[in-house]
């Protein structure tokens, strides 16, 4: 069976992909290098058992760099950033087992799904701030100091661990997220930061954020084909939470003391790491023009505003390139419209364009990062046109 891509040659706007697209010069040596030959494409000069360990190609020297980048120490490439979570939770709830802390770990109320789900696999409870509502659904780093105090005084114990997602996955709020840290600091309460969005997007340094964990999601930030995530920390905590295995089986007496139990033994040896440690000198570059892409985005902003009839949630000026309209306008014409609310993907798949959630027209999600004045000029004659329809 021959598939085809559909949308080859699309300009895409879907707010998980933009931060994701590889380098046309990556893209072709990715093909021409053979790299997509076999599963285990890094792995043929493997001596230790664990791809983070193979130096033919380097990937050990491409994790320092990354752990670096972002102003840790030590670095593990993981099953996406969902995985990275996981190993973070896993690690303080063994803290919890000890007594050091409660099993209650405090996150923000935007969190993406599964910083929850890392939680619930881990036996840990989840409690939150509250956020503003609508329309910004922000919150404040002073909500965080109360909560651990709240905690605090119903379990006697600190809480495990707080999350903040440091930019949310819903409204593209930026969290306040070294305010936190410092108080997090002062409150002795470990310090984890979902970066899925922002990590190779805009500058990150964990040790001015007072952060010990930082996940990140190549797939969706990094210019990297999926799934792949990372997961950068200080030498302190790196410790127990990039712990190799200990464990023995009693008949056959097997060791594995290369593995690490909380990324599951051994991650990404493929394409997928392949493809971020090419594109990885093009990330370390494009953060240093984070504030033009924020520029074009805000303008972009503005102009769907103009057009009447759509309104931006979440922070306004805004502060990262994922960008959630509320559209009643768009929605009015979806009801008169023989094809409902897949209305407004098919007019802007006409027009090559893909990436806005078919079927939906109340709200829509968008992103124009990476593009350039032309090709944000089209999308936005784009949307005047289907709303001149009405």
């Amino acid at each position: 069976m021959e598939f085809t891509n559909k949308y080859k040659g699309y300009t895409i706007v879907n707010p998980l992909m933009t931060g994701g697209i590889l380098p046309e010069d990556i893209q072709k040596n990715l093909c021409n290098e053979e790299w997509l030959r076999v599963g285990y494409s890094l792995c043929f000069n493997c001596l230790e058992g664990r791809s983070s360990l193979v130096t033919k190609p380097s990937v050990k020297d491409h994790l320092q760099k990354i752990a670096e980048f972002f102003g840790g120490d030590v670095a593990e490439h993981t099953f996406g950033c969902r995985a990275a979570q996981f190993a973070v939770m896993h690690t303080v709830r063994e803290l919890a087992k000890e007594g050091s802390y409660s099993d209650t770990i405090i996150a923000d109320p935007n969190s993406h799904y599964t910083t929850n789900i890392a939680a619930e696999m881990n036996g840990l409870k989840v409690t939150e701030p509250p956020h503003s509502g609508y329309p910004e659904y922000n919150y404040t780093a002073e909500s965080f100091a109360d909560k651990i105090d709240e905690v605090k005084k119903d379990t006697g114990k600190l809480p495990a661990l707080v999350v903040v997602t440091h930019v949310d996955p819903y409204y593209g709020n930026l969290a306040p997220v070294k305010e936190i840290g410092k108080i997090c600091e002062e409150k002795e309460v470990p310090y984890m930061v979902n970066a899925a969005y922002t990590g190779g997007i805009l500058p990150i340094n964990i040790k001015e954020l007072k952060v010990d964990f930082l996940t990140l999601s190549a797939h969706k930030s990094m210019a990297s084909l999926g799934p792949l995530g990372y997961l950068v920390t200080t030498f302190e905590h790196s410790k127990k939470v990039f712990q190799t295995s200990k464990q023995r089986p009693d008949w056959s007496g097997r060791a594995f003391g290369k593995k690490i139990p909380n990324i599951f033994g051994c991650s990404v040896g493929g394409i997928p790491l392949i493809s971020s440690m090419l594109s990885f000198s093009h990330v370390k570059k494009r953060v240093q023009s984070w504030e033009t892409e924020l520029e074009k985005t805000r303008r972009f902003a503005d102009d769907m505003e103009d057009l009447g009839g759509i309104m931006l949630l979440g922070q306004n000026p805004h502060n990262h390139h994922l960008l959630h309209f509320e559209t009643p306008g768009l929605w009015e014409i979806s009801q008169k419209h023989k094809r409902k609310g897949f209305f407004l993907s098919e007019e802007l798949e006409k027009r090559k364009i893909n990436g806005v959630h078919k079927g939906l027209t109340k709200h829509i999600k968008i992103s124009v990062y990476g593009l350039d004045k032309e090709e944000i000029k089209r999308i936005g004659d784009a949307f005047r046109e289907i709303a001149d329809k009405k």
